[in-house]
């Protein structure tokens, strides 16, 4: 045996050797750990308030940018988190930026915080300042003298046909709606930048009374001021029906008190959000009252039944049910004359580049169908993120009845139901192209023409372009309405102003 001095100095050096060999290992591990885990180096942030974006750039340098990278970035605005995505590899193993919508005003506080899958993140953080509102503020300056300062020589046309203001002063004109005895109903909308301003917007009424086929400002009433975005209007029985973000309202016999009208009446709360939470209404052939109820996202999944959807609901807002699914951001719809069909236009998701994907005219013939969003866009393409499992198919949605292009803004759509336009227009679709605003290449601000043969879309045309000239817009389309005469009346958001587009046979 050996002697208990001979195994202490055993132990001892025993312990010496395994403590020197761990720091090894510990030192070394501290070497390689800055090399294989940390944080971004830098994250900046730019807020763009005319295309309501913001901008997060991030330098994360890594080796591998498939296995390490940057999982997560988070926005918060004035300390709420407005915006959570997340991703499975960087697009460069240094610097890369990702765009984000984003509604924002003056004074708000955007912070974002980049995480790395395996260690650390980064945040950064802004003060929004003056928004830049050239878009509106060329059209409240052209909005003064309309008539004369709007240059429409610039609007191509077919032969044969012309345009020319209806009515002007009309702050952020959007939806219309035409009751039996020519009352114009106009509905209104902030920019988005200044959507939750709480002076809100104003509710128009129209009355052309000398038949001059222009409003003068003694025909032009306001019905309500400061509502919160009175953005659809829809008429039946006498009453106006309004839609907020936040409500769907009534005025009661309103032709005949349109200077002064009574309070209205609430028939139905909706959820209150801001992106895509402008509502479109409207009456269908069984009596119903349609509304559009946009998604809350650019793209996402929702566990509420009513997100990204048409509702429709009896008109004192009860019995409300789900009508069609998967509709991303509807702004308007109409329902062939002939066969009471809806038809509708929907806006294609973001971020996904130029050309991808293409904005949609749909056909929804029955209750209960799915038009794919938030993982099919463009009836074939799976969403990179919600929709790209390799067992995904778009087959079991219902594809687009026409595709109008991507990123142009379909908004309005209306059958021509008029005798003034020739023949080949009469039965046709016509579509208001609002116009891209996260395009490299604007693309829209026009109107177009859809074709259909035996209930089917065979084609587009262009009808009337050139709100957009060499790559800037001085004029963005909306809505479109039929007047009893068969012209054509068309709002504009961005002049305050309605067109009207008539055909003189040669």
């Amino acid at each position: 045996m050996l002697s208990k001095d001979i195994e202490s100095t055993i132990a001892k050096a025993s312990s010496s050797k395994t403590i020197k060999a761990f720091a090894s290992l510990l030192l070394l591990f501290m070497m390689i750990l800055p090399v294989m885990a940390h944080p971004p180096s830098l994250v900046s942030l730019a807020y763009d308030s005319q295309n309501q974006s913001l901008k997060v750039t991030t330098t994360h340098q890594v080796s591998d940018p498939t296995s390490h990278y940057v999982f997560r970035i988070e926005v918060l605005k004035n300390g709420e988190k407005v915006i959570t995505k997340e991703y499975t590899s960087q697009p460069t193993p240094s610097t890369f930026s990702y765009d984000y919508p984003l509604n924002a005003s003056k004074g708000d506080i955007l912070k974002a915080t980049a995480y790395c899958v395996i260690a650390g993140s980064k945040s950064s953080e802004i003060t929004v300042g003056e928004t830049k509102l050239s878009v509106q503020q060329a059209g409240a300056a052209n909005a003064t003298n309309a008539k004369a300062s709007l240059p429409l020589d610039k609007i191509l046309l077919p032969p044969g046909f012309k345009i020319e203001i209806y009515a002007d002063n009309l702050t952020f004109a959007r939806s219309m709606t035409l009751s039996p005895n020519g009352t114009l109903f106009v509905g209104t909308r902030r920019p988005f930048e200044t959507l939750d301003a709480p002076n809100g917007s104003d509710l128009y009424a129209i009355v052309d009374k000398n038949n001059n086929n222009h409003a003068e400002a003694s025909e032009i009433s306001v019905i309500a001021k400061g509502l919160n975005n009175p953005n659809g209007v829809a008429f039946k029985d006498g009453s106006l029906y309004v839609a907020l973000i936040n409500l769907i309202i009534r005025f009661d016999d309103i032709e005949s008190q349109l200077d002064r009208p009574k309070e209205p009446v609430t028939i139905k709360e909706l959820p209150q959000y801001l992106m895509h939470g402008w509502r479109y209404i409207g009456f269908g052939p069984d009596g119903k009252l349609y509304v559009a109820m946009g998604a809350n996202c650019n793209v996402c999944q929702h566990d509420d039944e009513i997100n990204a959807t048409i509702a429709c609901m009896n008109p004192d807002g009860s019995e409300m049910e789900t009508f069609a699914r998967g509709v991303r951001n509807s702004v308007g719809f109409d329902w062939d004359p002939a066969t009471g069909e809806l038809w509708f236009t929907d806006n294609g998701r973001d971020l996904l580049g130029n050309d991808v994907p293409s904005d949609e005219l749909n056909h929804a013939p029955a209750k209960g169908l799915n038009f794919g969003f938030p993982t099919c866009h463009s009836g074939s393409i799976p969403d990179p993120d919600l929709g790209s499992d390799k067992n995904y198919t778009c087959n079991t949605m219902v594809p687009p009845a026409w595709m109008l292009g991507p990123h142009v803004a379909p908004l309005g759509m209306r059958f021509y139901t008029g005798m003034q336009f020739p023949e080949k227009y009469r039965g046709q679709i016509f579509v208001a192209e609002h116009g891209s605003w996260n395009r490299d290449t604007p693309i829209g601000y026009r109107l177009v023409t859809v074709r259909l043969q035996n209930n089917t879309a065979v084609g587009h045309e262009v009808f009337a372009e050139g709100w957009l000239q060499n790559g800037t817009a001085w004029g963005r389309p909306v809505d479109v309405q039929t007047l009893k005469d068969g012209s054509m009346l068309v709002s504009d958001d961005m002049n305050g102003v309605i067109y009207r587009i008539s055909y003189i046979p040669s």
